[in-house]
């Protein structure tokens, strides 16, 4: 019977544990891009989700009718106020 011989033995797994930490190595880095993939993304969601809101409260502000009400709640958004009246500001959040 003829013996392998040791050295080709020792090389091939050499080489199959090379391959194997270099996949391991690269299904830990997919795992952190995922990761940060993943949090971008949800940052994203969240932005797109503040401008809608936003859109939304134009999109209201514009199918509201233009009538004296209205335009009393722009004007008291924007400081104005009404003659002879005073207005008391605090800075008490409520």
């Amino acid at each position: 019977m003829a013996k392998k011989p040791i050295r080709s033995n020792i090389v091939i797994r050499g080489a199959f544990l090379f391959i194997f930490i270099f996949l391991f190595v690269s299904v830990i880095n997919l795992q952190v891009q995922m990761n940060d993939l993943r949090n971008e993304r949800d940052k994203l969601v969240e932005a797109v989700q503040d401008k809608q809101d936003a859109i939304d409260e134009l999109e209201l502000r514009i199918a509201t009718p233009i009538d004296d009400e209205f335009i009393e709640r722009i004007a008291r958004e924007r400081g104005y106020r009404k003659p002879n009246e005073l207005i008391f500001k605090n800075n008490i959040a409520g």
